[in-house]
């Protein structure tokens, strides 16, 4: 089932992308000025988490599962999100940083072993690339994305026994650093001659050299209600799975985004 959310997540987000690039007419140039733009954008992430974290050796990993639509609101216990980006011209460097605090309890399937695990994880994800557009016109454009993304992930997990929880209670904290190299695209679109619009990215990253293989993408509707300050409404699902000695993380974190953005 994750796999097939994941496949299709990527195929609407990276199908967005292509109708961006098939919308443009053939050799289009690009209209960016010579002047330095910014843009600032906090966001919300209502996101939740699915996939498995490692235990105890040789006990098996835990599942966590933490839907956004049903009970994330409860289990977020912090959350900070924000983007930031200058360009010049076809150049640009983009930052975006998040940070999360989900905690979750729920039955683990280790039988005899343990009944219940509460799970909290609290982690940063700094992403710091190089823009280059590729093609603008028509204030549609797209941007081809590279450079590096930093985890921290700190994951706590207390197990509970299934006769006497509270005897038979154990807990154990992971936290693991790496960095992962990133590639991708990001792109733009106005609906027709209304200031709503469509925009997205689709960022692969890993590759074996921090997590075996990470995914994130975005998609979102907004509406611009000045020319410097619009607002967003979207759906981002973020995939990794790194392993190192006895740590284990392969998580999907998904929900929905709200965004708001200046440019100046």
């Amino acid at each position: 089932m994750k796999n097939l959310i994941c496949k299709s997540f990527i195929v609407i987000v990276f199908g967005g992308l292509l109708a961006i690039l098939w919308c443009f007419p053939a050799h289009a140039e690009s209209n960016g000025s010579d002047k330095w733009s910014f843009q600032i954008a906090p966001y919300a992430w209502l996101a939740g988490q699915k996939g498995t974290v490692a235990t105890l050796p040789p006990l098996p990993p835990a599942d966590i599962d933490v839907d956004f639509y049903d009970d994330i609101l409860g289990n977020i216990k912090g959350a900070l999100m924000l983007v930031g980006e200058a360009r010049k011209g076809r150049f640009g460097v983009v930052m975006d940083v998040a940070y999360t605090d989900i905690e979750m309890e729920d039955p683990t399937p280790l039988g005899i072993f343990y009944s219940a695990v509460n799970s909290r994880t609290k982690s940063w994800i700094v992403s710091a690339a190089g823009l280059y557009r590729l093609i603008e016109s028509q204030n549609r454009f797209l941007d081809v994305i590279g450079g590096a993304r930093y985890w921290s992930v700190d994951s706590k997990l207390k197990l509970k026994g299934p006769l006497f929880p509270s005897l038979s209670e154990r807990s154990l904290s992971n936290k693991e650093d790496w960095v992962d190299p990133i590639i991708g695209l990001k792109g733009f679109m106005p609906i027709g001659e209304s200031k709503f619009f469509f925009s997205g990215a689709l960022v692969f990253g890993g590759f074996g050299a921090g997590s075996d293989f990470m995914w994130d993408g975005m998609i979102n509707l907004g509406y611009r209600w000045t020319k410097g300050f619009s607002t967003t409404l979207g759906y981002r699902y973020l995939d990794v799975d790194y392993e190192k000695d006895d740590f284990l993380y392969d998580v999907a974190q998904s929900g929905l985004t709200l965004g708001l953005s200046w440019r100046f």
